[in-house]
């Protein structure tokens, strides 16, 4: 496998709130890769998007694969962890109160070619196969709920200023479905390319502007791929900030 991310600076933006990381499993079968998205006000933002990812991979180095099923129930029950510690961040300082961050994970398995994926809010999860560019997540948010509704994507630009989410880590309860982070289980195969991306990317450039770009430049570098769908979302105007994770198998 190969790997590559980059994260950028929104236009009008001064601090990052997005990050990334990826690490492996203590028995090095499963490889994990994650996104998080911040929010917040003055420094809070920054700090529950690190927290979402650093706790994470901090608890995920640790994990000794024990199946498909396991791996999922392991993700689900750190993702909930890792909010409560966002949770109890935001209760012991006035300054951070109502921070939160999206989140989205995939975990590789190696030796069976398959794939657990989770995701909190609407940070998003894609597989580019065969010249095709799929979505893997759904959103957690208002505009999802208006889509589900039937509303087209222009009424729903039309009737939101701001796409507020509707889940998020720091205020998971992990008592209920409606308070887990969603999880799905795909197949691997040769020549896939997974992406993770912030709604910095998939936002501001549509789905048919980034698998666009997957076609173009899919025999290229990870890095000038990551490169072009950074500079399609600053060409678009993002004004959040923007990461793309990509894993090539």
């Amino acid at each position: 496998m190969e790997s590559y991310a980059i994260s950028r600076l929104g236009y009008g933006k001064k601090v990052n709130e997005d990050f990334f990381g990826a690490c492996v499993s203590a028995d090095r079968k499963v490889r994990f890769t994650v996104v998080a998205d911040g929010m917040g006000g003055h420094a809070a933002g920054d700090v529950a998007g690190s927290l979402s990812v650093f706790k994470f991979l901090e608890i995920a180095r640790k994990y000794v694969y024990d199946g498909e099923e396991g791996l999922s129930d392991f993700i689900s029950d750190s993702v909930v962890k890792v909010s409560r510690i966002i949770e109890d961040e935001a209760a012991g300082n006035p300054d951070r109160k109502g921070m939160g961050s999206t989140i989205v994970i995939i975990a590789l398995i190696e030796s069976e070619s398959r794939a657990v994926i989770c995701n909190v809010g609407d940070s998003r999860a894609y597989v580019f196969r065969g010249g095709k560019l799929t979505q893997l997540t759904k959103d957690h948010s208002i505009a999802q709920l208006m889509l589900d509704k039937g509303y087209t994507r222009d009424e729903i630009r039309k009737y939101l200023s701001t796409n507020a989410i509707t889940k998020a880590m720091g205020f998971l309860s992990g008592t209920a479905p409606a308070g887990l982070p969603d999880m799905y289980a795909v197949d691997v195969l040769s020549g896939d390319i997974f992406m993770l991306c912030s709604d910095g990317l998939c936002s501001a450039a549509d789905d048919y502007e980034i698998s666009a770009i997957f076609r173009e430049n899919k025999l290229q570098s990870l890095e000038n791929l990551c490169k072009s769908l950074i500079r399609c979302a600053l060409g678009c105007g993002s004004e959040d900030d923007i990461t793309a994770a990509l894993v090539a198998v």
